[in-house]
């Protein structure tokens, strides 16, 4: 590591034992976790855990707090959400500091991606928080008029991601909020840094128990939290096999549950696509946050007439690729989140060169070099020619790992992409109207993205992933409950 980083004051953030946010007060006391950074294997910091007694007083005093948030403004909430935004904003080199040794993430994704995503949201439902409005039907009688309320559950659980803790937690707990519902929020425990300082900034801002930070095994703290009687609403994002467990938790409550899950998601490149932006597109959701995305493009499917140049042309992408210390600004790609989750992305990859699933074209093999092979980094790694039954081709790896699929039609390529229990994301790289709105009629996804990958307006457009990549809601609307008032303005003739 340079003398720069070793001497960094931002390091001091992790001196301290990074806090929980109960009942307005910031909690350090009793039992701890290691914060173990991704870009060394070594123990950082550590964040303060909870005992089954404090997670019920946790719950307590965020339903206390859920009859006085609600009765407030729209406006009055939107005043909160935007003074956390300012903070925020304040704050922003550390919350890239903490990402980046947390769980890998360079500076620069968090300085342009996942800092402005979080403020844009906390502005965004500052403004939605106003605009809660029903609507009125006419129900056919002229004596009786109709109007809707959106109301709020009371208090709602939010499971936190460990790929974006920030934004997705941010984004989350902005909507929450803004719905006129209490937020508890549970992050991660391999990434529980950058949300734990956003609690000690904020713990003043807002009245106790309307926001609440518990931190904790999802095995242990999250089960508690997710079959509490008084959690009146969970939402995750995460895998299917968490996505289930609550679904189970919560079935004999009839508790409201709404997950965002997993995805194996197809890229279309046909023959007539510009090269320069199927390429370019295609390598950033490949390889972005080391493919640790739920909606990247992890098998391609190429048109032949293309396939040995886009393929060489993205294997040069990858082998160009700079992958390295997160805390340094020339990094595109740092390492994987962790020990766990390392070992299981190299199963794949070994499983895949021994068995012969494809042609190795790029990565597939550990760093040796220092820096590198002292953290969990596995570089961005392409198969080509996999056949689309592979099991590279059809589970989610969730990390640098990108197959190529030669394929005759547009309709062959529809058939395997949606030849999948998956689907949230999609997407298509051609020139012609025709092929894309073919496309977007029949991939059988919650998204699709037309000559590019990711896009702006996931606040103002969510999108709720097919068969079990997504269940329940999606946006701010998820958060609420609709009541329908009808009201007879004169009494029924003949009484």
């Amino acid at each position: 590591m340079s003398t720069a980083l070793l001497t960094d004051a931002r390091w001091a953030l992790l001196d301290q034992t990074l806090p929980m946010l109960v009942a307005g007060e910031l909690i350090t006391d009793g039992e701890t976790s290691d914060i173990t950074s991704s870009r060394d294997k070594r123990v950082v910091g550590r964040f303060a855990v909870p005992d089954e007694a404090m997670v019920d007083r946790a719950v307590a005093a965020a339903r206390e707090a859920a009859p006085e948030w609600a009765g407030l403004t729209g406006f009055e909430r939107g005043k909160y959400l935007l003074k956390i935004a300012d903070i925020m904003e304040n704050h922003a080199a550390d919350f890239e500091f903490l990402d980046a040794v947390d769980i890998g993430k360079p500076v620069t994704a968090v300085r342009y991606s996942d800092m402005p995503v979080s403020l844009s949201a906390l502005a965004y439902f500052a403004g939605r928080a106003q605009d809660l409005g029903g609507r009125s039907v006419d129900v056919g009688d002229p004596m009786v008029s109709h109007r809707s309320r959106l109301e709020p559950y009371g208090v709602v659980l939010e499971v936190l991601p460990w790929n974006g803790p920030l934004w997705t937690g941010v984004q989350r707990m902005a909507a929450i909020l803004a719905a006129g519902n209490v937020a508890i929020m549970k992050p991660s425990e391999l990434a529980s840094a950058s949300f734990s300082y956003l609690a000690s900034l904020v713990a003043d801002v807002l009245p106790p128990g309307v926001l609440t930070v518990i931190n904790g095994r999802g095995s242990r703290v999250g089960a508690q939290l997710v079959k509490h009687p008084d959690v009146a609403m969970v939402s995750l994002t995460g895998g299917i096999e968490t996505g289930v467990r609550v679904l189970q938790d919560t079935a004999s409550q009839v508790k409201r549950v709404s997950l965002e899950l997993g995805g194996k998601n197809p890229n279309i490149v046909l023959d007539d696509a510009d090269l320069d932006t199927a390429v370019m597109w295609s390598t950033m959701g490949a390889f972005s946050n080391s493919g640790q995305v739920c909606v990247c493009g992890s098998r391609i499917l190429v048109q032949r007439g293309i396939y040995d140049e886009f393929s060489a042309r993205l294997v040069a992408e990858a082998e160009s690729r700079e992958v390295g210390d997160p805390l340094l600004e020339s990094t595109a790609m740092g390492p994987v989140v962790g020990e766990d989750h390392y070992g299981k992305i190299w199963g794949y990859i070994d499983n895949a060169i021994s068995s012969g699933e494809g042609e190795l074209l790029a990565g597939g093999e550990r760093y040796s070099d220092d820096l590198r092979s002292a953290g969990w980094f596995v570089p961005p790694t392409v198969f080509g020619n996999v056949a689309p039954r592979c099991t590279i081709a059809r589970e989610e790896i969730f990390g640098p790992v990108v197959t190529l699929t030669p394929v005759d039609s547009l309709d062959e390529a529809l058939e395997i992409a949606n030849d999948t229990k998956y689907g949230l994301a999609s997407g298509i790289f051609t020139t012609s109207v025709d092929s894309a709105e073919k496309a977007a009629r029949e991939l059988q996804a919650g998204q699709v993205y037309i000559n590019q990958w990711f896009a702006p307006g996931g606040l103002q457009a969510p999108s709720q992933g097919y068969k079990t990549s997504g269940v329940g809601g999606v946006g701010m609307e998820k958060y609420l409950q609709t009541k329908n008032i009808f009201t007879r303005t004169s009494a029924p003739s003949g009484s």
